[in-house]
């Protein structure tokens, strides 16, 4: 299992710091803006009244309808998070599913398990691989906000609250990772498995807006890891609800255990 999973972390080591860095580098930009931002108060006056004007659906989307705007944490919620727990789930679905998908595809699939391993191992290596991937790009993204908050936020914060929309994302990339596994055994082609997880992840982020938009749609927003992890409801409750977090780690365990399942079933092409 071992060589397996140093393969598979230097295979994607170089994936998961380009993705990080430029979200990273988005994260610095944006905070770096905030000190302009807030240290005029006849702007953010304005700025309010220029808000009031948006529709209320826009703002209950973005969480703006209760979230501070002129509050570092607020600023942060609104602007940077729904990028992160959005193109971070694009990033874990992306590389969940190419790591079973590209065997087939690459036709190294036949040596692989040619080797003294079974399905099982290949499998628990690729989890891990995605885990390790997952964990470390959170960690990246993690290690540039509070270093943003620390360079350009200058006022006193709520540390816990950043902290949980820091920490809240980890999960459900860790779902998005695990659909992608799932995905792949849908498909030979490492990019159809690839532009499915993509496409499960949109719709998926979509259902929530539509939930948040429409009431009589709003039983869609079950269906969507997003709902779980709002900003809004972080930042107002002060961390992440207990029942959500369990929820989250429970479907991210189902879906590799589908995975272990329909993989050792799997009549694999060669």
């Amino acid at each position: 299992m071992i060589p397996i999973l140093l393969r598979e972390l230097k295979c994607n080591r170089r994936s998961v710091i380009l993705w990080a860095l430029s979200l990273g580098l988005l994260i610095l930009l944006v905070l770096g803006i905030y000190p302009s931002f807030v240290e005029n108060g006849g702007a953010a006056a304005d700025f309010e009244r220029y808000l009031e004007a948006f529709p209320q659906g826009f703002k209950r989307v973005f969480g703006m309808d209760r979230l501070a705007i002129f509050d570092p944490v607020g600023f942060f919620a609104v602007e940077m998070y729904v990028i992160v727990t959005l193109f971070g789930g694009i990033f874990a679905a992306m590389l969940g599913a190419g790591l079973l998908a590209k065997e087939e595809d690459e036709k190294t699939v036949e040596f692989l398990l040619a080797k003294p391993v079974t399905r099982g191992v290949v499998v628990t290596s690729k989890v891990l691989s995605m885990v390790a991937g997952v964990l470390l790009f959170n960690l990246l993204l993690a290690a540039a906000t509070l270093a943003g908050f620390e360079g350009f936020v200058k006022e006193e914060y709520n540390r816990s609250a950043l902290l949980w929309l820091l920490a809240a994302p980890v999960l459900v990339h860790l779902v998005f990772g695990a659909g992608g596994f799932l995905i792949s055994l849908f498909f030979v082609r490492r990019r159809s498995a690839v532009s499915g997880s993509i496409a499960v992840v949109l719709m998926l982020y979509f259902f929530d807006v539509v939930a948040v938009l429409s009431e009589r749609l709003r039983f869609l927003e079950y269906f969507s890891p997003f709902r779980y992890i709002r900003a809004a409801d972080i930042v107002s409750a002060g961390s992440l609800r207990a029942e959500y977090a369990l929820g989250l780690l429970a479907a991210f365990a189902v879906m590799v255990g589908a995975t272990y399942l329909l993989y050792g079933r799997r009549d694999i092409l060669v």
